[in-house]
């Protein structure tokens, strides 16, 4: 909306309350095991109606599924629409090469690390291990105390998740490569192989549930 000023750590929308409402209907209780969610205003108002359906069995709240936010995106606080885009076009722009070496590539690869390093630790506490990442990434899931986890994050948190899950390169673009939707549902599965498993990606950007293309934002 022209005007509107960029802000640090909105919540939702009338719109995002809808698609939160709605995303949550197509679940049914105590489908996951576990729901991993971010701190931010917007990712737990996203929670509240998963937390009222009793979707998950337990919720986990983590500091690590935070969107990314470097210091060239925290001067944008206070500015409006038009300045915020023209930056972030400008910085889109670049080519990889200018883009790796400047201040965004460099935090990303802290920002994706810091991810990863957490991930894998939550992970080995649920008895699930990254065994190698030669072709696919091979997981030992034997131990596994669950079956179905959620995570309720942000595009760039998981742009990072996907890539370490289905072994891709992660680039500033990834996620504007697959560009997921606001309460889309992604959802990955395991399949066994030779000495353990990787995560295939059964669906992604999943709507359906929403009732108009008003309803289907980006």
């Amino acid at each position: 909306m022209p005007g509107e000023v960029y802000t640090k750590n909105p919540g939702l929308t009338s719109l995002g309350k809808i698609q939160s409402e709605k995303s949550s209907s197509a679940f049914q209780e105590n489908i996951a095991d576990e729901i991993w969610v971010s701190p931010l205003k917007r990712a737990q108002e996203t929670l509240t109606p998963f937390r009222e359906r009793n979707i998950g069995k337990s919720i986990h709240v983590y500091e690590w599924l935070q969107e990314m936010q470097d210091e060239e995106e925290e001067t944008l606080y206070g500015k409006n629409t038009e300045e915020v885009m023209a930056f972030f076009a400008k910085r889109n722009s670049q080519s990889f090469e200018e883009w790796s070496e400047a201040s965004h590539g460099k935090y990303m690869e802290v920002f994706r690390k810091n991810i990863v390093s957490n991930l894998e630790i939550e992970l080995s506490n649920r008895g699930i291990v990254s065994l190698d990442a030669e072709y696919d990434r091979r997981f030992d899931l034997n131990e596994s105390s669950i079956e179905r986890l959620m995570i309720i994050s942000h595009a760039g948190t998981m742009s990072v998740l996907l890539s370490y899950f289905l072994n891709m390169p992660l680039y500033a673009w990834t996620w504007r490569k697959f560009l997921p939707r606001h309460t889309g549902h992604t959802t990955l599965k395991s399949t066994q192989i030779s000495g353990g498993h990787f995560f295939r990606l059964k669906e992604f950007n999943n709507v359906s549930f929403t009732d108009s293309d008003e309803e289907q934002t980006y």
